[in-house]
C-alpha cells in the first residue's frame, strides 16, 4: 500500500508539473493605455463663451496615459467668432498632466496650449493646478505666455474654477454637472457658471448644457451678449 501511494503521489506531482508548464503565462498589464473621443455640439462654449458664434462644432481628441499618472494628449475643434475675421478655422489644444493621490484627494498639475490656425496673434499657453475629493473639484490656471509677449503686455491672468458632479440615484447613468468659474487679468474679473445633464444614449455621452457669463463681454468682440450669455448647448460625445 505504501509502495502504491508513493507511485499515486509522484503521479499527481507530475501532473500537476504538467499542467502549470502547460498553462499561459499571464502578461503584465500595460504601462500606457490610449483612448481618442469624438463629439458634436450644437455650441462650443469656453469659460463661458462660445467659441463658435453660437454654431456647430465637430471636435476630436487622442490621449496616452502611463500607470506612473503621467498623460498627454491633443484636441481640436472648429471655431468662429461673431464678427467673422478671427476665430475662423481651426483650433488645437496640446497638454500634458501628471496626476496623483494624497489620501482620497486626487491631484494634477498641467500645462496646455491653444494654438490658433487661422489667428496665430491669439496662442496661448497656461499651466494649473487641480484637486478632486467627494466629486468636488478645485483648479486654478495660469497664463504663462501668449503671442503678445515681447510687445509690453505682461499681465497673465489666472482663471480660477469649481467643479462637482453627482450622480442622480434615481436615474442610472444620469450625471449633474455643476460649474462656477471666475477670471481675473488687468485689474478686471470676469465670472461663469453652467449647469449640465449628462445620459448615456445609444453608446454615447449625451450632454444639455446652460451656461452664462454676464461680465465677460470684455474679452471678446461681442457687441450684444449673444455668445456669452443665457446659452444652451447639446453635445453627443463618444469615447474609443
Amino acid at each position: 500500500m505504501k509502495h502504491i501511494a508513493s507511485i499515486t503521489t509522484l503521479t499527481l506531482v507530475a501532473a500537476a508539473s504538467m499542467a502549470d508548464a502547460a498553462a499561459p503565462a499571464v502578461a503584465p498589464a500595460a504601462a500606457w493605455s490610449q483612448s481618442a473621443n469624438l463629439a458634436i455640439t450644437s455650441n462650443y462654449i469656453w469659460r463661458g463663451i462660445s467659441q463658435t458664434d453660437n454654431g456647430l462644432a465637430i471636435q476630436g481628441g487622442f490621449d496616452v496615459a502611463h500607470t506612473s499618472g503621467l498623460s498627454a494628449g491633443v484636441w481640436g475643434s472648429n471655431v468662429q467668432d461673431n464678427e467673422g475675421d478671427y476665430l475662423n478655422g481651426v483650433e488645437f489644444d496640446f497638454y500634458a498632466n501628471y496626476g496623483f493621490k494624497v489620501s482620497n484627494v486626487d491631484l494634477s498639475v498641467g500645462y496646455i496650449a491653444y494654438y490658433y490656425q487661422s489667428f496665430t496673434n491669439l496662442n496661448f499657453s497656461e499651466i494649473n493646478v487641480a484637486a478632486t475629493y467627494a466629486g468636488v473639484t478645485a483648479k486654478v490656471s495660469k497664463e504663462i505666455s501668449n503671442s503678445s509677449d515681447g510687445s509690453g503686455f505682461t499681465d497673465h491672468g489666472y482663471y480660477y474654477e469649481l467643479g462637482y458632479t453627482y450622480s442622480i440615484p434615481a436615474v442610472k447613468g444620469l450625471d449633474l454637472g455643476l460649474h462656477y468659474g471666475w477670471a481675473e487679468y488687468a485689474n478686471v474679473t470676469e465670472e461663469d457658471y453652467s449647469v449640465s445633464l449628462t445620459y448615456p444614449v445609444a453608446g454615447f455621452a449625451a450632454t444639455i448644457a446652460y451656461s452664462n457669463a454676464p461680465g465677460a463681454t470684455n474679452r471678446t468682440w461681442n457687441t450684444n451678449n449673444s455668445i456669452n450669455k443665457d446659452i444652451f448647448a447639446v453635445t453627443l460625445k463618444k469615447t474609443f
